[in-house]
């Protein structure tokens, strides 16, 4: 279990005792009935709480260390494939909640999207590692086919990511991205 997830459950099984103890305090249980209900009061409440804080409420906790990464950026993506080097403009779009990263990349050829992906920490900086399928568009499919990928991003700054990235054809790249303003998910 990786230590965002550890730490979230931390925090859930604490506000899940403040909120029992709380209860408690205003309305004591008068049967083993009534313990068992307010227990699954609290339970309830914490769970909504905690999806609450999971979802939307972490962005704005000064204390949290998970950099804010969701947005819209536009870069370059640099590959070689068979010996050719090339670049292609690309759009990516990042999703994010405390636990969870979506990644979607936009070219010209393909959409891919992350299968899995982990916000860690490598070397005192923050690391986006994520795998993704590749969804071409029908004129590129014979010669782009749909593709496995992994991909590495340092995030350097706020708004600045390099990384680079390898494919199931032998494919690698690297990538240079800023952020942008707001853009859909596309489907």
């Amino acid at each position: 279990m990786n230590k965002r997830v550890t730490d979230f459950a931390k925090k859930s099984i604490v506000m899940g005792i403040l909120i029992f103890v709380i209860r408690l305090l205003f309305s004591p249980p008068e049967s083993f009935y009534d313990f068992i209900g307010i227990t699954g009061e609290v339970v309830s409440i914490t769970m909504a709480l905690m999806g609450i804080y999971c979802s939307l409420l972490w962005k704005f906790n000064p204390l949290e260390k998970t950099p804010k990464i969701m947005g819209s950026y536009e870069g370059v993506i640099e590959y070689n494939f068979n010996g050719e080097f090339e670049k292609k403009d690309a759009t990516v779009i990042i999703k994010q909640n405390l636990l969870s990263t979506k990644v979607q990349i936009v070219t010209n050829e393909i959409i891919s999207n992350t299968i899995t992906s982990d916000l860690i920490v490598e070397n005192n900086q923050h690391v986006l590692y994520y795998t993704y399928i590749t969804n071409p568009k029908s004129k590129y499919s014979k010669e782009n086919p749909m593709q496995y990928g992994t991909c590495r991003l340092l995030i350097n700054a706020k708004n600045k990511f390099t990384g680079n990235y390898w494919t199931s054809r032998q494919t690698i790249g690297d990538l240079e991205l800023s952020k942008t303003g707001k853009k859909r998910w596309k489907q």
